[in-house]
């Protein structure tokens, strides 16, 4: 599949990326980087244009700082997921990424990876600046993210990138998880809040617990076949990562069912979320 949004760079530019990523290991980047710097710019746009949508709300101003800074990072999450689970859908009916479970490339694939290595090299940077509000956790899971999609350039396991990415399918009600729980008493009817908290266990469970821990050991599977051809590192860091990311979502959905569990027992206060 095409790259929509492939450009052709300056003779010297290109040589000059060749020789730069060609020596970091990652030589299809050099195809992508314009896109990674694009989906970097497009979040951190909307990360500052975060008080303006805030405006709309009149208990906006009245938030405690960090509440005011997570609805801004909630805004950037809420289009990123649902920008790029259609970009990953796409990518499921791509015959080049089918073909080598492993090793395969194609632009279409570059793309994608662009965009999610672009929100996640902002998502680390927002999660180490403001890790005394966040903690390590948060800033762990941007990091390990950010590493899986940078070694895909190499190329190396694009098929899984689609796979992977839907696990963002929770996020959209994991957001309005949040915002329901800051903004005014109504704002979000009890109906809809109701749908969204089953919603949200659900796809949660399935797409982040199930899939996450069910393709990770396909994942392996995958790269033990095809073990001399790799550096060793290279299966090291990714397993590392996404088993951490499967026992943080573990660690996450269970404080999803304790909050669940207190409403149910009766009147608490609800704990404040990010993802």
């Amino acid at each position: 599949m095409q790259d929509p949004l492939a450009i052709t760079y300056p003779q010297e530019l290109e040589i000059y990326l060749n020789r730069v990523f060609g020596s970091l290991g990652l030589p299809m980047l050099t195809h992508h980087i314009h896109e990674v710097v694009l989906s970097f710019v497009i979040y951190e746009t909307l990360f500052i244009l975060g008080p303006f949508f805030g405006s709309f709300i009149p208990s906006y101003k009245n938030l405690p700082e960090r509440s005011r800074l997570n609805f801004d990072i909630h805004i950037v999450s809420q289009v990123q997921c649902l920008l790029i689970l259609a970009l990953s859908f796409v990518a499921f009916f791509d015959d080049e990424l089918k073909s080598d479970h492993v090793f395969a490339y194609s632009p279409y694939g570059g793309l994608v990876y662009a965009f999610a290595l672009g929100y996640f090299t902002w998502d680390s940077y927002i999660s180490i600046k403001y890790v005394k509000w966040f903690g390590p956790g948060f800033a762990l899971h941007g990091i390990a993210s950010f590493s899986v999609f940078l070694l895909s350039f190499r190329p190396f396991l694009m098929y899984y990138g689609p796979i992977f990415l839907f696990f963002e399918l929770s996020t959209p009600f994991l957001n309005v998880y949040w915002f329901s729980n800051h903004l005014p008493a109504g704002t979000i009817p009890e109906t809809i809040q109701t749908i969204n908290g089953v919603c949200l266990l659900i796809t949660f469970f399935f797409a982040r617990i199930v899939s996450g821990f069910y393709h990770v050991c396909l994942l392996a599977f995958d790269m033990y076949a095809v073990r001399d051809k790799m550096s060793w590192y290279l299966p090291l860091i990714v397993l590392t990562s996404n088993v951490s990311l499967d026992c943080l979502n573990i660690f996450w959905f269970s404080k999803m069912i304790r909050t669940v569990m207190n409403r149910a027992a009766g009147p608490s206060k609800n704990a404040s979320h990010k993802e």
